[in-house]
């Protein structure tokens, strides 16, 4: 190969890594958008804002206060084993420690979630289920808006709620661009729901093939499942799809670690640092939240148990300089 085909060559694979690194970099600015929609929002820790959150006990009548702390101790042990890396040097060892960060930030947000779901006598180990609620409690407002954020509607036809869109919010959208604003945050975080959404409708069409191919509604004129859904038949899927919430994106987040999609932030040009950083502060903001929705629930003096019968600091900072301050 001569110099001319040489450069000509590595042209092209540079040209071709760089496009298989652009989801992952649309990922990465994704994230770094919830992130700064929740630490611009100055209201974020003041929980007295939220009505719900002013009414809160205990509505499990059996309630067990160590299924809570049981809970707790894993989903803080967990974020622990997530904040262990924060002091790493190598961006190369955050790169290839995603396999673990992603589903470490998914669990640790489930397991607190859960258990201010065991206080209030609605906890199940379903994941669909305790997502359902969550967007639930989204849609009725019972969390602070910073995180207060949701898509709903069918087959091209979806709405967004908790955030300032214009309708073609979405119309020359370049999710490669930095973040410096309120308003590009939010369009990130719009277009994050919408694929998430139709992520979810896609995943939903492939695991219910079989059950599909018995409805008319699915079928040909020979009876068969047809290859092409048209709109008619998204919105029977989208129907079955609850409201789209930012517990979906970290779930979906969790999906991407396995290998192949891993494999594509490989060849992402990202700072893998900050992607932890701003993980784990999204992480921490929505344990924040479900701790001091359990404490207020069980009060104080059981809250406190819990706490100090844990060895780490990372929940004790959060129960020491936000929730005893609310």
């Amino acid at each position: 190969m001569n110099r001319r085909d040489q450069t000509l060559f590595l042209i092209g694979k540079n040209e071709e890594e760089y496009k298989k690194s652009i989801p992952s970099r649309v990922f990465f600015n994704h994230f770094n958008a919830i992130n700064y929609h929740i630490i611009n929002d100055k209201d974020r820790y003041n929980l007295k804002l939220v009505n719900f959150y002013n009414n809160i006990k205990v509505k499990n009548p059996v309630l067990k206060i160590d299924d809570c702390r049981k809970l707790l101790w894993n989903a803080w042990s967990t974020e622990c084993a997530f904040n262990m890396a924060s002091d790493a040097e190598s961006d190369d060892f955050y790169k290839f420690a995603l396999h673990w960060h992603f589903p470490q930030a998914y669990y640790s947000v489930y397991l607190t979630m859960t258990a201010f779901h065991e206080s209030q006598g609605i906890a199940n180990d379903n994941h669909e289920k305790s997502i359902k609620l969550f967007g639930n409690s989204i849609k009725d407002s019972h969390y602070p808006n910073a995180i207060s954020f949701y898509a709903n509607g069918e087959h091209k036809d979806f709405k967004y709620f908790g955030l300032n869109l214009k309708k073609d919010f979405d119309k020359g959208f370049n999710g490669l661009k930095s973040i410096d604003s309120f308003d590009k945050a939010e369009i990130q975080i719009g277009v994050f729901l919408k694929s998430t959404r139709k992520e979810n409708a896609l995943n939903k069409r492939k695991r219910g093939e079989k059950e599909h191919s018995k409805r008319k509604e699915f079928q040909n004129s020979n009876g068969d499942l047809v290859k092409s859904f048209s709109k008619k038949h998204w919105d029977i899927i989208y129907k079955t799809i609850p409201e789209t919430t930012l517990l979906n994106i970290l779930y979906r987040l969790r999906l991407k670690a396995n290998y192949r999609d891993i494999e594509t932030f490989m060849n992402a040009d990202i700072n893998f640092k900050q992607f932890h950083t701003c993980l784990g502060e999204i992480v921490s903001y929505l344990n924040f939240v479900h701790e001091a929705y359990l404490h207020k629930a069980i009060g104080n003096l059981e809250y406190k148990k819990i706490v100090d019968g844990f060895k780490g600091e990372y929940h004790k900072e959060r129960y020491r300089n936000l929730i005893l301050d609310i």
